[in-house]
């Protein structure tokens, strides 16, 4: 059990002053007068980072139901892959998925499925072949519709359900799997190096085609009940040398293991307790999102869930994103959901979260968020732009550049404390968000650390900045760069965040650097934004 504590109104009176983002309930713009007795629940587990866990304390206190500022309709919003969890849901269900052979895909439609929104199927494309070579999507096509008819032929139909332990043992015996299964795997990526995360993202998906919500939720379920209980893996599938192809071999290697820390049950739990929401909004599909939370013990901590979806069609889904009826998931309190009524409007990564949660969030509670947490570029804008944000967490995979959007909020959470001295309240009284870097353990079965530093699979030393294939003259230059010009948080973040050649005339640092062309801006959008209007 949480210890509780007691919070004198005069430690939260300093806040006040600092208080921007949510009218209260009368639209006055005035601080609301607790009505319940002062008692705060913190998160008190050991292995959270130490300036971390103060961060989530001092904002309970400032912004909880016990705070002169409070507001009831506060919420936060939290990625989940690699921010809630350790490593990928969707991904490794994208494994799971090939493993049990679930699929409601009918032979003759899987081709049309696999082109769906890709660009020029027969131009040369790096990346899986075992011999380098280059490779169209039509090779990789062809050849994993044959292998998968192939697999339907002799071992199918196959349905959602996917296959028991013994037909599973059978079907991956034969070396025909392995080549349909190292092909579709290694397709995802290779859409994701050559198109973007917009094209594959949704791709992805459309292998649910023909699957009901509930059918793509118990298969997700069940994915994360095996890989949450296996310790962290490299595991690398490489196609038969002996079947002959057009890709020929193909190799890919995947990581096994993912984890939902307690420190996130810990921290959701104290949110909730202190009056204030917590949504999901998420680059993954909503059902197996929705079955993580169910898993992971989240969801009587949460409120909702914000996350891809495809287009249904009498009940089933289709290989099309869902832009005009996506919309959000409730939890209720009985452990069931309910599907809301407005649509997301957008695919929930990038600059889409944000529109997701304008159209969503904004118009429910009026207002933006108050905290954000995150771990790459695909979360930089909601965790940015916003200006009632007061503090963002960035869960640390020391796998981003320092030039990419988790490493840009990587160097700004230690410039903020290193050098302008920040905590919450100094960086919400000078009109900042706070941001703070909490690090991990990636081995064994997967946690937090009491570190700002990551301690990736299978090392030895741990990590505060992604350092490996890059120039190690450069890693740290972005941020000596804030040190040197005494940057603003906003004049890093605008600048960093943008895209910038090395021999661009603006470019400061000599070398490429940021990852977005049309970026808002650092606390752009402000608390009257018309979005937030019912």
């Amino acid at each position: 059990m949480k210890k509780i504590k007691m919070i004198a109104a005069l430690m939260t009176a300093v806040m006040a002053l600092s208080m921007t983002g949510c009218p209260g309930p009368n639209n006055s713009g005035e601080p609301n007068t607790p009505q319940e007795p002062a008692v705060t629940v913190h998160v008190e587990r050991t292995d959270w980072a130490d300036d971390v866990k103060k961060a989530v304390n001092d904002f309970i206190d400032a912004y909880g139901k016990n705070s002169a500022n409070y507001n009831p309709n506060s919420y936060v919003v939290s990625d989940f892959d690699n921010t809630c969890s350790i490593f990928d849901v969707e991904e490794q269900l994208a494994v799971y998925q090939l493993q049990v052979m679930a699929f409601e895909i009918a032979p003759n439609n899987l081709e049309a499925i696999l082109k769906m929104d890709i660009g020029d199927y027969s131009e040369p494309r790096k990346g899986y072949a075992k011999d380098k070579q280059k490779h169209s999507y039509q090779d990789w096509i062809d050849d994993i519709t044959t292998a998968y008819n192939y697999l339907y032929t002799r071992y199918g139909p196959f349905t959602a359900a996917g296959l028991d332990e013994q037909k599973q043992t059978t079907v991956q015996a034969d070396p025909q799997w392995l080549e349909f299964a190292t092909k579709m795997r290694a397709m995802y990526d290779l859409i994701f190096d050559n198109e973007s995360a917009a094209v594959a993202y949704p791709w992805v998906l459309y292998w649910f085609s023909g699957m009901t919500e509930t059918e793509v939720y118990n298969l997700a379920r069940a994915s994360h009940e095996k890989y949450k209980a296996v310790e962290t893996s490299e595991v690398t599938w490489t196609s038969p040398e002996s079947i002959s192809s057009k890709v020929g071999q193909a190799e890919y290697t995947w990581t096994s293991g993912t984890q939902v820390s307690k420190n996130i049950n810990e921290m959701f739990a104290a949110f909730q307790e202190n009056g204030i929401k917590v949504w999901i909004c998420s680059a993954s599909a909503t059902d197996p999102i929705r079955a993580a939370v169910d898993v992971w013990g989240l969801h009587d901590k949460i409120t909702g869930v914000l996350a891809m979806t495809n287009v249904l069609e009498n009940g089933e889904y289709r290989a099309q994103y869902d832009y005009k009826l996506g919309c959000a998931w409730f939890a209720n309190p009985n452990g069931s959901w309910t599907k809301g009524d407005v649509p997301t409007k957008a695919q929930t990564q990038g600059a889409g979260k944000v529109t997701a949660v304008n159209n969503v969030l904004g118009r429910l509670y009026g207002c933006g968020p108050l905290a954000g947490f995150m771990d790459s570029t695909g979360d930089y804008d909601f965790c940015t732009v916003y200006d009632s944000l007061k503090l963002v967490i960035c869960f640390n995979r020391a796998t981003r550049k320092v030039t990419d959007g988790g490493g840009v909020i990587g160097e700004m959470a230690i410039y903020e404390r290193d050098t302008l001295g920040y905590d919450l309240a100094k960086a919400n009284a000078a009109g900042d968000t706070l941001y703070v870097l909490q690090g991990r353990e990636e081995n064994g079965l997967r946690t937090l650390r009491n570190s700002n530093k990551t301690m990736r699979y299978g090392k030895t030393s741990e990590l505060l900045f992604h350092d490996y294939g890059e120039d190690p003259n450069q890693i740290q230059l972005q941020l000596q760069y804030m040190i040197d010009h005494k940057m603003t948080v906003k004049e890093a973040l605008d600048k960093f965040a943008a895209k910038t050649a090395a021999d661009a005339p603006e470019n400061v640092l000599g070398f490429k650097y940021g990852f977005h062309s049309n970026y808002a801006g650092y606390h752009t959008v402000k608390a009257d934004n018309e979005a937030f209007k019912k």
